[in-house]
């Protein structure tokens, strides 16, 4: 008999997460640990993120300042918690003593905002938020804006950027995911003197496989890992 997603445990679909990866990687020619799991854990409680850390999940993904921030000082273990949605201005003071990363810069107010609260002596690692999608409702820079953006985090030295993100289209098939994929690798590869070993996060429960395929050194997973949102 098949099991139903509700009657594996997080261990089990974590397995079944990872080898799914490493397939994918098999089918691209990379090394099977060159693609990092993000587990999003958006609406879900402290204990499924402890839950995960403890079945070895190593990054964590929330799109919430609050949530971050009632959930981090509850967690124990080792991890890093990287904020994927998109931040507000008003709520930089509050969210960075809690995380390790933040995949959504966009725009050059929040570099400003980002370098006027972080703490003296110390930088935050950054990914280039990018709409890849032309989608009007994404957040994201456009791939033509990311080689400005990223000279200005270099120009200030408190932020650094290491790569880039993106969201492909939620209706669209595989060759308009592909395509969004891809021109996010493309614009990695058009900035390499900027950055040059760029991590790419972009794949998301439903689409990770191409993602993958199309060169992502970071998926970020919620659905498939901890179920439907609480």
């Amino acid at each position: 008999m098949a099991i139903t997603t509700s009657q594996q445990t997080l261990s089990d679909r974590l397995a079944v997460i990872r080898e799914r990866i490493a397939d994918a990687c098999r089918r691209s020619r990379r090394p099977v640990d060159s693609v990092e799991l993000i587990a999003v854990t958006k609406l879900h409680p402290a204990e499924t993120l402890q839950e995960c850390i403890d079945c070895g999940v190593k990054h964590l993904g929330e799109n919430r300042v609050g949530e971050i921030i009632e959930k981090v000082p509850r967690l124990q273990g080792d991890f890093t918690m990287h904020c994927i949605g998109h931040l507000q201005t008003n709520k930089v003071a509050k969210v960075l003593p809690f995380i390790q990363m933040l995949q959504s810069v966009d725009r050059v107010r929040l570099v400003e905002t980002l370098e006027r609260h972080l703490p003296e002596g110390t930088s935050l690692p950054v990914l280039v938020e990018v709409n890849t999608s032309g989608e009007t409702t994404k957040n994201g820079c456009s791939a033509q804006e990311c080689r400005a953006l990223i000279e200005r985090m270099l120009s200030g030295g408190r932020l650094v950027p290491s790569g880039y993100m993106t969201i492909g289209p939620l209706d669209g098939g595989e060759r308009q995911v592909r395509e969004a994929f891809s021109l996010l690798r493309a614009t990695a590869e058009s900035n390499r003197d900027l950055i040059t070993a760029p991590e790419l996060s972009m794949g998301m429960s439903g689409d990770f496989e191409w993602a993958i395929e199309e060169g992502a050194s970071m998926v970020r997973i919620g659905t498939l890992l901890v179920g439907e949102r609480c």
